[in-house]
C-alpha cells in the first residue's frame, strides 16, 4: 500500500553565551536561549489521513565550550536542556534535549568547514496530546563569516 509522509520543522534560536573561562586555546561557559519550534507533519495513504502542527517557545539553558588544536581548527561541544515534569503545571510535562559535538577548519578568517555530530530528543504531553521526536546523525556545513 503507498503512503506519503511529509515533515517541515522549523526552528528560530535567540541566544545568550557567557564565557566564564577562557583561555589561549578554548573557553567553556554557559547558554541561556529560547527555540521558538513550529513543527508540521503529515501522512496520507488510501486508508488513513493524519496531519499534525505543533508550535512553541521553548526555553533552554546548557554549556559550551570549545579548544583550539592550532588556531585554524578547532572542536565545540554544546549541550542545551529543557525539562517540564509532570504535576508541575497540571496535564502538562515536556523535555528537550539538544546536543552538539563538532569540528572545525577555517581556511581564511571568513571561510571554513564543519563537521559534527548533533542529537535533538523532544517530547511533550498536553491535555492528553503526546508526540515525541528523535534525530541524531553527523553532519558537514560550510562556514561563512562576515
Amino acid at each position: 500500500m503507498p503512503v506519503n509522509s511529509q515533515i517541515e520543522w522549523k526552528t528560530y534560536r535567540f541566544s545568550y553565551q557567557y564565557d566564564i573561562v577562557t583561555y589561549d586555546k578554548g573557553f567553556g561557559g554557559l547558554v541561556v536561549d529560547v527555540k521558538y519550534t513550529d513543527v508540521q507533519a503529515g501522512l496520507q495513504s488510501p486508508i488513513e489521513n493524519e496531519f499534525v502542527h505543533a508550535r512553541a517557545p521553548i526555553p533552554a539553558i546548557g554549556g559550551v565550550g570549545r579548544y583550539y588544536f592550532i588556531p585554524q581548527v578547532s572542536v565545540t561541544g554544546e549541550v542545551t536542556f529543557f525539562s517540564l515534569p509532570q504535576g508541575l503545571v497540571k496535564e502538562y510535562r515536556a523535555h528537550y534535549a539538544d546536543v552538539d559535538i563538532y569540528g572545525t577548519m577555517n581556511f581564511t578568517r571568513n571561510i571554513g568547514a564543519q563537521f559534527g555530530y548533533r542529537s535533538l530528543n523532544l517530547g511533550y504531553l498536553i491535555n492528553n496530546d503526546t508526540g515525541s521526536f528523535l534525530l541524531n546523525g553527523f553532519y558537514f556545513g560550510i562556514v561563512a563569516r562576515y
